[in-house]
């Protein structure tokens, strides 16, 4: 029901482009001639999550190319199939009338929900290119965030993390820069801001945190250190407003150091799913042990006995590791995502112009003014509620500034003014000889 409810408000809403892009309108272009265009849809701004649904696919596929879920975490040196939203409608038809099993085995495989796509039947437009690379909620809410875990655990594990927090508290200020107030752990919730501060001073950071290592240390932290650091400047290329052949290799380059280097934070990037499964692992084999302790109590020295649980302790942290090694992955979406950058900026242009920023930017006016003002009992017709009449009164105060620069003469209270002039925070009033006010909406 809700699928069906979204697809007709969709196609509500794209009803007039629809029209327009296969009848043409006439329009004046920018050289002052007037031409018969065809405007089309060309790109749709949201996050991965509103994408799942918009396109009817799982959270684990990428809505432009049939890459298989195990791939996702790989540079991707073989071009995958673009997806091809009208076979999928083709084959959506046929089930409905076949109900053939094989179809809904081939959908399950390319990780697509049968006949379950808003822009599907949008005229001139092929669904697959309207996904534009988001930095936003891909980078600075995405794989800054991933990689701060993967760093805090590498951290950890050298005992660096008070030197990283010491470093950190000391920045000094600079021009656009925000200077830390707290350690990083300290900080329980990131915004996009916030990261974005992040991405212009971690790689010297982790770098100062990292100085001096013994002989054990120093190809992991060269890795560790190379494998930011070419995050860093990727994402800061990406940033470009415009680009030159040479600037695209350079992203190719940082991309691709980046895969090749990220397998030094694999121990860290530890699922839910997976820390449960250890946990299980360990857990039967602790008592295990405890079993067979038991059965050994009193047989031989304190030494003797002491043994055979310190090489137990042995194993279970040997088998716990071997678990995380080989259940770890970088097979995520937001991994993937990465691949597009280059080929979108030759497609289509620089990155920047179709990433959420400035929709994200809205909601602080469009929502969280409004709940802060609320009850917080019902909130969403409260803030619905407050957010119109904010624009009702909007549109009042752009039509008393219209009324008040006319050269006809207006009444507010008992003042008679004309042009220019005006009472601010009074309404406009009309007088028509014979009749009573009329008030200006």
């Amino acid at each position: 029901m809700n699928a069906d409810a979204l697809q007709a408000v969709f196609d509500l809403i794209l009803a007039p482009l629809q029209e327009i892009a296969k009848d043409g309108a006439i329009m004046d272009c920018a050289d002052g001639k007037t031409r018969q265009c065809f405007p089309i849809l060309s790109a749709w701004i949201a996050n991965h999550v509103e994408h799942t649904i918009l396109y009817g696919i799982i959270n684990k596929s990428c809505p432009r190319f049939e890459v298989p879920a195990t791939k996702l975490g790989q540079d991707l040196q073989n071009t995958y199939e673009p997806r091809d939203y009208a076979d999928y409608a083709q084959k959506t038809r046929e089930y409905r009338q076949t109900q053939a099993t094989s179809i809904a085995d081939h959908f399950h495989q390319i990780g697509v929900k049968i006949d379950r796509n808003i822009f599907s039947k949008l005229y001139r437009v092929n669904p697959a290119d309207l996904p534009k690379p988001d930095i936003l909620h891909n980078i600075y809410l995405g794989l800054f965030k991933h990689i701060m875990k993967w760093v805090e655990g590498f951290l950890k594990k050298h005992k660096r993390q008070q030197a990283f927090d010491d470093v950190w508290k000391q920045l000094p200020p600079y021009p656009g820069f925000s200077i830390p107030k707290k350690a990083y752990r300290e900080v329980t919730q990131w915004q996009g801001k916030e990261m974005r501060n992040l991405g212009r001073c971690i790689s010297a950071v982790f770098a100062s945190a990292l100085r001096n290592p013994d002989s054990s240390q120093q190809l992991p932290f060269k890795r560790a250190l190379q494998c930011v650091c070419s995050l860093i400047d990727f994402s800061l290329m990406t940033q470009y407003h415009s680009h030159t052949p040479e600037t695209l290799d350079y992203m190719e380059q940082y991309l691709r150091t980046f895969h090749t280097t990220k397998d030094i934070f694999l121990e860290f990037r530890t699922t839910k799913a997976v820390r449960a499964k250890a946990g299980r692992q360990d857990r039967e084999l602790r008592e295990r042990i405890a079993d067979s302790h038991r059965m050994a109590v009193g047989a031989g020295s304190a030494a003797k006995r002491r043994r055979p649980l310190d090489e137990a302790r042995i194993e279970r942290a040997n088998q716990w590791a071997e678990l995380i090694q080989r259940e770890n992955h970088f097979n995520f979406i937001k991994m993937h995502y990465l691949n597009h950058y280059v080929q979108d900026v030759r497609r289509f242009g620089c990155i920047p112009m179709y990433s959420t920023d400035i929709g994200e930017l809205a909601h602080k006016e469009q929502i969280k003014e409004g709940y802060r003002r609320s009850n917080k009992n019902d909130a969403a017709r409260q803030i619905l509620a407050q957010y119109t009449r904010q624009h009702a009164i909007g549109m009042r105060l752009l039509t008393m500034e219209v009324l008040g620069k006319a050269d006809n003469a207006f009444e507010i209270g008992n003042v008679s003014v004309s042009g220019q002039g005006r009472r601010v925070g009074a309404y406009p009033t009309q007088r028509i000889p014979g009749r009573a006010p009329i008030l200006q909406s």
